[in-house]
């Protein structure tokens, strides 16, 4: 089998043992990694800065479950991609399903930093639109569109994920929430997923 392989691919056997070999390593290394990340992030300081910044910034912020949320834009074409992420922390309430609240976030030197909140409801919403995975704000404004993503597991892997956040529960507290979100603002606003009011 190695040598049909090294034939197919024009090298020797020993090249495709140690590309193998090499594929391995490296696998048990990235597996090795998320580990370590994974329990890392069931208490980190990133876990805890999200909380203090639901906690302190947004109106009774204690009462508000915090998670950390994020989302991509791919711009260009098939010949040259730029792939922009954002990051928020989001505040919400299970039994408060016409709002949630989102803060901007980055991380500069290790430390995340915000912008101010905005407070998502049907008062300055035009529809919602995706589904409690993948959760678009839209905004009159069309440029200004918040896409909301929480995931249970975040290790760091570059620009894609900047932290270290094990939030299980919070994840499936948020995709129960969004979904009611989502039902609850469209129908104060007369609108569907698409921001289209219904035929008469």
């Amino acid at each position: 089998m190695i040598q049909k392989m090294a034939d197919y691919l024009g090298v020797s056997p020993k090249a495709v043992i140690i590309g193998i070999v090499g594929f391995i390593i490296a696998a048990i290394i990235v597996y090795i990694k998320i580990s370590i990340d994974e329990k890392k992030g069931v208490n980190s300081q990133e876990k805890e800065d999200i909380r203090k910044i639901i906690s302190n910034l947004i109106p009774d912020g204690q009462q508000y479950t915090a998670v950390y949320a994020h989302s991509k834009e791919v711009y260009g074409g098939a010949r040259m991609k730029r792939e922009v992420y954002h990051y928020y922390a989001v505040g919400f309430r299970p039994d408060q399903t016409d709002h949630m609240w989102i803060v901007p976030i980055g991380v500069e030197g290790g430390k995340i930093v915000y912008t101010q909140p905005v407070k998502a409801s049907a008062e300055n919403l035009t529809h919602v639109s995706g589904n409690e995975y993948m959760l678009a704000m839209n905004f009159p404004d069309k440029k200004a569109k918040y896409i909301i993503s929480v995931d249970g597991s975040n290790t760091k892997m570059g620009k894609e994920c900047q932290v270290n956040i094990q939030q299980q529960e919070e994840a499936k507290a948020f995709y129960s929430f969004a979904k009611a979100f989502q039902e609850n603002v469209n129908a104060a606003l007369g609108v569907d997923q698409k921001g289209r009011k219904p035929k008469k």
